[in-house]
């Protein structure tokens, strides 16, 4: 493969927003751990880091609201479960509601362990 450049010389790296080929004249330098081509892609590829933290961050704040309502409403089932075991004779009512609120209360740890993870490839 040549380079996109330098059709003469031989490429040695791949730009990694376009893909275009670079020789070792066209390297930005040894230090870099992503290869660009020029100054436009090497913004573009500065944008779409930031944009995936961003996209990271909103996830986590996602899975720990949704941890919250799942505590929430697994909360008021355990309480509906206890309300209907003094107040009214029907064993469904009782189950169903305290199965509902194992549930929730097992999907808020869920989505909570989910919001602790971090990829370690993309943690700053």
């Amino acid at each position: 493969m040549k380079c996109f450049k330098h059709n003469a010389n031989e490429a040695v790296a791949i730009c990694a927003y376009c893909g275009r080929a670079l020789c070792l004249d066209c390297i930005p330098s040894a230090s870099t751990t992503r290869m660009f081509c020029s100054d436009d892609c090497s913004a573009a590829l500065a944008l779409n880091e930031n944009t995936m933290q961003l996209l990271l961050h909103k996830s986590e704040q996602s899975a720990r609201a949704s941890a919250f309502y799942c505590y929430l409403c697994g909360g008021l089932s355990a309480g509906a479960a206890v309300a209907a075991w003094f107040m009214l004779p029907s064993p469904f009512l009782i189950y169903f509601t305290g199965g509902c609120a194992v549930v929730l209360i097992f999907s808020g740890v869920w989505y909570q362990r989910g919001a602790k993870k971090r990829n370690p490839s993309c943690a700053k």
